[in-house]
């Protein structure tokens, strides 16, 4: 991404609002965006700038409109742009920051699968559609992928797309909110659930992966019955790129878990999917 300076990204924000702002700091935990806390007064306001070209600011105002009964754990539209040719979108800043480094995997899970259920219940009508059917590009898992493909429910909610924790904020142990919403769209229920259950198999806690299903389930009154098959899809996705990822984790205070962890723990966890170790 062009870089814009900050200054230059809260004078545009400012713009786009009408009314001055300050830079408080800059957010970490992500690659795709470029996030800014400003000051608005009392008041916190977040704002994403995205490469040129990408559409992540129209599908994210899209979202927005639908999740309000979400209530605080969503943010609101505040305003919308460009700057420099870049996408950019403003919205007020949700209470918290990352899950604490010494908080408790498996109470990440569970809250964060009582927050799933209450997403897939909104409506996902309009959205873009996406089953992430598994492509021949999969790599060293494509044949597993293709037949775990075979098992799963392809039924549509509104996923968030990028479920794991680094969109989530926290206050001590409550979660507070949840962001990032430009990659949501209708899908099937399992892209999300595996997608999490496969963050905190990388944080280091396979139970708290089993536990955040668990109360998901709770949550939404039904069984997911072919989670293997979707943890199988997810992993053949992050496969050849979960490395990469080392950033992220830093970015929410992690920086323990850098790419030989990563590489080490997803192979692990594939090896208990697919009953086998992975060769590289």
């Amino acid at each position: 991404m062009d870089q814009l300076t900050s200054p230059a990204l809260v004078a545009a924000a400012a713009d786009l609002l009408g009314r001055s702002l300050t830079l408080d700091r800059e957010l970490t935990g992500g690659q795709h965006a470029r996030t800014l806390m400003v000051v608005d007064g009392d008041t916190r306001v977040v704002v994403r700038m995205f490469p040129r070209g990408d559409d992540a600011v129209r599908r994210e105002r899209e979202v927005l409109r639908r999740v309000g009964p979400l209530g605080p754990l969503a943010p609101r539209l505040l305003a919308h742009g460009a700057a420099q040719g870049h996408p950019v979108i403003v919205t007020d800043a949700v209470p918290g920051g990352p899950p604490a480094p010494d908080l408790d995997p498996v109470v990440i899970g569970e809250r964060m699968g009582t927050a799933l259920a209450a997403i897939h219940s909104l409506d996902p009508v309009g959205l873009p559609d996406e089953s992430r059917q598994p492509t021949r590009r999969a790599g060293r898992l494509a044949t597993n992928a293709h037949e775990a493909w075979r098992e799963v429910d392809l039924d549509r909610v509104l996923t968030h797309g990028d479920f794991w924790s680094g969109n989530t904020l926290w206050e001590g142990d409550r979660l507070t909110g949840i962001v990032d919403w430009s990659g949501a769209m209708s899908a099937p229920r399992g892209v999300d659930v595996a997608w999490c259950r496969q963050d905190l198999v990388l944080l280091g806690s396979t139970v708290a992966a089993d536990r955040f299903l668990d109360a998901y389930e709770r949550a939404t009154g039904r069984r997911v019955r072919d989670v293997r098959a979707w943890d199988v899809i997810a992993a053949a996705r992050a496969d050849a790129y979960v490395e990469t990822w080392a950033p992220n984790y830093a970015g929410i205070g992690r920086p323990e878990v850098d790419g030989r962890v990563l590489r080490s723990r997803f192979d692990a966890w594939v090896g208990s999917l697919i009953g086998t170790r992975l060769q590289r």
